[in-house]
């Protein structure tokens, strides 16, 4: 009899177990879905490249063919919009324009025609505007060279950590068009070969602010100084006299170093000192620069300036003073711009009864 009891209280206990068990499985079963959760095919590789006051949001589309919408939002979700995708093409893309200037989070999220939504993707970018331009800084010219055929813009340096990659020359051509040429900031130094003679040309930086930057970004346009005249093709067709010796003589002080000198032949000369240039072309001058042979204080103190375009008549520029205890060379601008093929320098007074003179440079169009 106690055995009875004791196999109907296992089996009521095992009933109870069923019931629970059952019960339990109704509870979950609305939670479980029966072929699992598949999501939507997620934004693969997103970029985002750097605009003004904007950002281009780009992403390869993947091989999931059930794709219809995506989401892109920012702000920590206060801002988004809504774009479709279309059944075909490898590339989604989507430029957010009126973007305040600051950097983003942005989250996408792909969506299919049942409404299934992707694993959210997430990507920073960037947005410029006027505190970025207001940053530029323009590169500096150091010397623009004009050659007979040419003209040679060597450049100072550029401001390559804020994004500085080019440099655009803007002039005008011989035959009368307007001409832009655009030079990478790699280069010291830039050639023009066809601008227009007497005129200037204008320069600005160009920027991009990263290197995936939809736009471009410009520093204001600088209008070039007069041109520092090449002395390549430069004749000595006259002068007063030189010492013996290849160190003194008259066409060292128009080779373009102050380090050699013109050298009068000393006991046999006197002031007035003077030798004659022609330049092998008509230019505009603009100004003179004077440098006396570095570390010799025998140049001059006063001397006189003449231009011409035929070597017979002259046009007397005045006289000038000059210190000749001083390496740095000193400029003399020339107000009225004459046109001249030939000048004749005269040095008119000094410490010694010969002169002892380093360098000329001529400036103009």
């Amino acid at each position: 009899m106690k055995n009875i009891f004791h196999y109907i209280s296992i089996l009521f206990s095992m009933l109870v177990i069923l019931t629970a068990c059952k019960k339990m499985d109704s509870t979950y079963k609305q939670f479980v879905v029966p072929d699992g959760i598949v999501y939507p095919g997620k934004a693969n590789s997103p970029v985002a490249n750097a605009g003004r006051n904007r950002v281009k949001i780009s992403w390869l589309r993947g091989a999931d063919p059930t794709l219809t919408a995506a989401k892109i939002f920012w702000n920590n979700f206060a801002d988004s919009v809504e774009i479709s995708i279309p059944p075909t093409g490898d590339t989604i893309s989507y430029t957010i324009n009126n973007l305040p200037e600051k950097s983003y989070l942005f989250v996408i999220k792909t969506y299919d025609a049942k409404g299934g939504v992707s694993v959210p993707v997430e990507l920073f970018g960037a947005s410029y505007g006027d505190v970025y331009q207001s940053s530029l800084l323009g590169r500096p010219v150091d010397a623009g060279i004009l050659y007979p055929d040419s003209i040679v813009v060597k450049w100072g340096g550029a401001d390559i950590s804020n994004g500085a990659y080019a440099t655009e020359v803007k002039y005008t051509n011989i035959s009368g068009a307007t001409q832009v040429k655009r030079f990478p900031v790699s280069d010291g130094a830039s050639t023009i070969t066809d601008m227009k003679a007497g005129i200037t040309y204008q320069y600005r930086t160009v920027y991009l602010p990263d290197s995936l930057s939809i736009d471009t970004f410009y520093t204001d346009y600088v209008t070039s100084k007069p041109f520092l005249f090449s002395p390549k093709n430069w004749q000595i067709i006259d002068f007063s006299s030189q010492h013996p010796g290849d160190e003194n003589l008259v066409t060292n002080v128009i080779d373009g170093s102050p380090n050699t000198r013109w050298h009068a032949w000393v006991g046999n000369s006197n002031y007035p000192h003077f030798f004659t240039v022609d330049m092998g072309i008509v230019r505009t001058i603009t100004s003179f620069t004077l440098y006396r042979k570095t570390d010799d204080d025998r140049a001059c103190d006063t001397f006189k300036l003449l231009v011409s375009t035929d070597n017979v008549n002259w046009n007397d520029l005045g006289t000038f003073n000059f210190n000749r205890t001083i390496n740095d060379g000193q400029s003399y601008e020339i107000p009225t711009h004459p046109a001249a093929k030939y000048f004749k320098f005269i040095g008119l007074s000094g410490s010694q009864s010969y002169i002892v003179l380093g360098d000329i440079s001529a400036f103009g169009f």
